[in-house]
């Protein structure tokens, strides 16, 4: 994952280096401003995805996660086709209820209690994986009226880019489960162990996959991608600490891991990649050397 950091040339040069690295895939943030300081620079997210995708060739390019604060849902599932297009079908679609105050307080959106964005998150989602694979989408809920919202083109990718679902509590994981081709995951709290972090993903993995087999899926067939970045694992202070946190994540169920990469910004060292070097090492040597043990 990129910030939405400019330059831009500076992001272009950033995205292709990752590319050739060899990395599967490029995320984007989805936030107003940085939701870490807002007085940061930041670009936006789709217009930014959208202009990378020439600049780029194979690497997938994906959102992590797109915002229902910022984004209409049938709007935005347009949007993911129109990329889907533009990249040559290179777009995987994660999406999540988001929350971020900034986002809500910039964009003049109410803040949602937990219960409304619980259910506006369920109408989100179900409308997006709809118009993800139907030419035309109907809806009428509590939030969102959908009527005869048309897709033309469909997806070039088939049979759709993949939507990934971010999903932590009880209701969400249902969601990810039912609808989602992926699962994202990230913090799973504040002031908790290395250990803890990795049991609790563990526990969400298990109950999204236990959801899954509810309703007749096949939770191996369901992505599973873990955002590191707030964690306590400090997976980058060292080479020994990212063994042993991918290792603990491996166990608890992820198979996509989400790296943030940043150079230059020494406050979020140790969670992130912040030196051009240390993202060689982690492509050159970590990676091959995790896949050839399987």
């Amino acid at each position: 994952m990129l910030g939405l950091i400019p330059p831009w040339q500076q992001m272009v040069k950033h995205a292709t280096l990752v590319e050739s690295l060899g990395f599967d895939k490029l995320w984007l943030p989805d936030h107003f401003v940085n939701p870490e300081d807002k007085e940061m620079d930041w670009l936006e997210c789709w217009t930014t995805l959208s202009a990378l995708a020439p600049h780029t060739n194979s690497i997938k390019l994906g959102t992590l996660v797109s915002s229902m604060t910022l984004r209409n849902p049938a709007l935005l599932a347009r949007m993911a086709i129109a990329v889907d297009h533009i990249s040559g079908g290179r777009l995987e679609l994660g999406v999540g209820a988001a929350g971020a105050q900034f986002c809500h307080m910039m964009t003049g959106v109410p803040r949602w209690e937990p219960k409304e964005r619980s259910e506006r998150y369920k109408e989100f989602v179900e409308i997006i994986d709809h118009m993800l694979t139907n030419k035309i989408t109907t809806c009428q809920g509590k939030y969102y009226n959908i009527q005869e919202a048309l897709v033309r083109p469909g997806p070039i990718t088939k049979p759709r880019p993949v939507l990934n679902v971010a999903a932590h509590g009880p209701k969400a994981l249902r969601l990810a489960a039912q609808f989602g081709d992926a699962w994202n995951s990230y913090n799973p709290g504040k002031d908790l162990t290395p250990k803890q972090n990795s049991d609790i993903t563990r526990q969400r993995c298990e109950r999204m996959c236990e959801f899954a087999v509810e309703v007749g899926r096949d939770p191996n067939h369901i992505g599973r991608t873990f955002c590191f970045g707030w964690t306590s694992d400090g997976l980058f202070r060292s080479m020994e600490a990212f063994y042993d946190t991918i290792g603990r994540y491996i166990d608890a169920g992820i198979n996509d891991f989400c790296f943030i990469y940043v150079p230059g910004i020494e406050s979020w060292k140790d969670q992130t990649i912040t030196t051009e070097a240390l993202l060689y090492r982690i492509a050159q040597e970590a990676v091959p050397k995790m896949r050839k043990a399987g």
